[in-house]
């Protein structure tokens, strides 16, 4: 959370943070600054200080009064001489950004992101600043969320879970036809068209897809992050992955849920995966709570899957099939954050908010795979993409 910041600068042994970017290509800005902008901007917070908003013209205003940023510098004056001189800031950072530190930092440590233009780094290296890059700096402060980001994980939640319920409902609703190919009015239906369809409905909730979606049909989905050619058919009695990772439009946060599908007969052997993979599921939620060492929720899931007879790429390296990705991984501002599955050594922290997705795939057979999201509290985790049945046999 922001207001961990002192904290970890002292942690990590920097005398400030330094960010620049627009916000809808740098997470670290808007979680520092809230400011909704494709303008870059930057951002400079000293230990025990409070952050400072830096830009001019126009942007400076919508940054006082779109953003949470209470203290700002003015830099009008330093862009306007780069535009009657022709120049751009990439041409001489240290003109820029050397007369703004010069005013505004007594310090000799600068932390930075990875995200960080590499002409910056220069820049600041330059000015005889010490350049720390310390990217998990920033995506610690974001792991824990705060009251108001867990509230807008789950809208996130809300609207990933009723994109994927109206894919079920149109599915339950399609005839079987040749070769097992779904049809809706006597038209094949398509990956594309399920995209689409995701697409529309996840706009008309203020949401967006954050990347794109995966639906794999079939022996596809052996690739767990196959993220489906839109010409691909639907088939009967093969299982469909669907996982959905939208943004919202306007506050920026992600959800991640995945559902199996499977229209028409389910063999023995989708249902035993199924139940193999829900009852790994649960294990892992089960055991998920602050405090608890992160590989105490891997060992829940690979050895439940073991106990049904499938393998792990943990406990069994050299497998193809059964498990062969990790468990889940840390949502927030990005599809992929803080903390991470395979960080066994950690520990969950209330506030930490996680992906349980385990699954289990066969080359020239497909997968499946179930996936929520869940808030870690000193208690039983909360459960923040509810509303689907696991088991979606239509």
């Amino acid at each position: 959370m922001l207001k961990d910041l002192d904290r970890l600068m002292q942690k990590y042994e920097v005398d400030a943070i330094f960010a620049y970017g627009s916000a809808f290509e740098v997470p670290d800005i808007y979680w520092l600054t809230r400011f909704r902008s494709p303008d870059d901007i930057g951002v400079f917070q000293q230990k025990d200080e409070n952050l400072i908003g830096i830009t001019g013209l126009n942007t400076l205003d919508r940054l006082k009064n779109e953003s949470i940023v209470e203290n700002t510098y003015d830099a009008t004056d330093l862009y306007m001489e780069l535009i009657t001189s022709g120049k751009r800031l990439t041409d001489n950072p240290e003109r820029f950004w050397g007369k703004i530190l010069g005013e505004i930092f007594d310090g000799k440590t600068i932390g930075i992101s990875n995200a960080l233009p590499a002409y910056l780094v220069i820049g600041l290296q330059k000015l005889g600043y010490d350049v720390k890059a310390v990217s998990d700096l920033f995506l610690e402060g974001r792991a824990t969320k705060s009251k108001r980001e867990l509230e807008l994980i789950k809208k996130a939640g809300d609207a990933t879970m009723g994109a994927i319920s109206q894919v079920i409902e149109f599915v339950k609703e399609t005839d079987v036809g040749p070769n097992k190919t779904l049809m809706h009015n006597g038209t094949p239906v398509t990956v594309g068209a399920i995209k689409l369809s995701l697409d529309h409905f996840l706009i008309d909730q203020g949401a967006e897809s954050a990347e794109d979606c995966i639906v794999a049909v079939g022996e596809k989905g052996f690739d767990w992050h196959y993220l489906g050619n839109p010409e691909d058919k639907l088939k009967a009695e093969v299982p469909i992955i669907i996982d959905v990772f939208p943004r919202l439009k306007r506050e920026r946060y992600i959800a991640d849920v995945t559902r199996t599908i499977v229209k028409s007969t389910v063999s023995k052997k989708l249902r035993d995966m199924f139940e193999a993979v829900y009852e790994a599921h649960m294990a892992s939620v089960d055991a998920l709570t602050a405090g608890v060492q992160i590989d105490e929720i891997n060992m829940a899931c690979y050895n439940t899957l073991r106990k049904h007879g499938y393998k792990s790429r943990r406990l069994d390296p050299e497998t193809k099939d059964g498990m062969t990705h990790g468990l889940g991984h840390g949502i927030g501002l990005e599809v992929h954050e803080q903390p991470s599955t395979y960080d066994r050594d950690g520990h969950f922290e209330v506030g930490h908010v996680i992906t349980i997705e385990p699954g289990v795939y066969f080359e020239g057979f497909g997968g499946v795979r179930i996936e929520d999201d869940y808030a870690v509290t000193t208690g039983k985790a909360t459960h923040l993409t509810k509303g689907i049945d696991p088991f979606v046999f239509l």
